[in-house]
């Protein structure tokens, strides 16, 4: 996966008519080749899971909102899983490999809403 390396985006968007908010969260990964999964990745949405692509709690993280996450790129909640309670996200990754090298970290992401 090509990470997005372009967090100035954020502050772009910001002077439009959008506002940001930073939210703790822990980030976790997964694939459409993770035990449990059906290998097509089609998210809660309807969209295919693909990089770019996070599952989260629509209760913290609308689905359709855009985010920023250090050291992934800017992400997109289409998804949901029923793991993903509270302040969690997990990130698409095309392989298994690089889910499980992403690991889980606790870290901040910007939410870019209009």
């Amino acid at each position: 996966m090509q990470v997005q390396q372009a967090p100035d985006r954020a502050q772009e968007v910001s002077r439009g008519a959008s506002r940001q908010e930073t939210l703790e969260v822990v980030a976790t990964a997964y694939s459409k080749n993770d035990p449990g999964m059906d290998g097509r990745g089609v998210t809660r949405m309807g969209t295919e899971a693909r990089p770019g692509v996070a599952a989260v709690d629509p209760a913290v993280i609308p689905l359709g909102t855009e985010f920023y996450v250090p050291g992934y790129g800017y992400a997109r909640a289409e998804d949901t899983g029923g793991a993903i309670k509270g302040n969690r996200v997990d990130l698409f990754f095309e392989s298994r490999d690089e889910a499980l090298k992403w690991g889980r970290k606790r870290l901040k992401v910007t939410k870019i809403s209009k």
